[in-house]
């Protein structure tokens, strides 16, 4: 695999990324919010992702976190991403975002409408999806493991059985997929399947 070269446009989305997470730590955790973008890049190139993949990947919770929420959020930091990264990565973000405003839904429907959309988003959109989820569940299985089910209790999905739902309807959507995903992710997918089944085991 020839790797990929990353151009002085990356660099300017990492420090972009880096400034707006300033202060900001993930969810009921103590890790600062900008590891999490890291993270999810970094298997993003690992599954072979090229550099606007790679970008989006960076700043793919910038619109969401920010919807609604004063200047430079939700569509306002959509429309500053097109400016500076271009069209394919903000439609890459776009693509991964909830909502890019705010319109009141619950957490149960904002996250049942994004599954519909696995179907037909883009490989690219869906390759970062799983690095997000991988990251993801591998936090929640730290959290669960230090803390028990409390953790579900402080889950915006509400209670244990709609969150372990929702990870496990994502692992069949990346299943029906694979082929789109490429040929490294295998063993991701495997990874989250994994990693959901100790989430559901280790709750009950």
């Amino acid at each position: 695999m020839v790797p990929v070269a990353l151009s002085p446009s990356f660099s300017e989305a990492f420090v972009f990324a880096a400034e707006r997470y300033v202060g900001k730590v993930r969810g009921n955790t103590r890790v600062p919010a900008i590891a999490h973008a890291m993270a999810v890049t970094a298997l993003v190139l690992d599954l072979g992702g090229d550099e606007d993949e790679a970008t989006a990947a960076l700043l793919h919770d910038m619109v969401e976190d920010g919807a609604s929420d004063g200047p430079g959020r939700g569509a306002a930091a959509l429309e500053e991403i097109k400016e500076r990264w271009g069209d394919h990565v903000a439609a890459l973000v776009e693509e991964l975002t909830d909502e890019v405003e705010s319109t009141g839904a619950s957490w149960l429907d904002r996250k049942t409408a994004y599954l519909a959309t696995m179907a037909d988003c883009s490989p690219s959109a869906l390759r970062i999806s799983l690095a997000d989820k991988t990251d993801n569940t591998r936090t929640l299985l730290r959290g669960l493991t230090e803390e028990g089910d409390a953790l579900f209790a402080r889950h915006t999905a509400g209670d244990r059985e709609t969150f372990l739902w929702y990870y496990e309807s994502l692992v069949a959507q990346f299943q029906a997929r694979q082929d789109d995903l490429g040929a490294g992710a295998g063993p991701m997918l495997l990874e989250l399947a994994r990693v959901v089944d100790l989430l559901r085991i280790r709750s009950s």
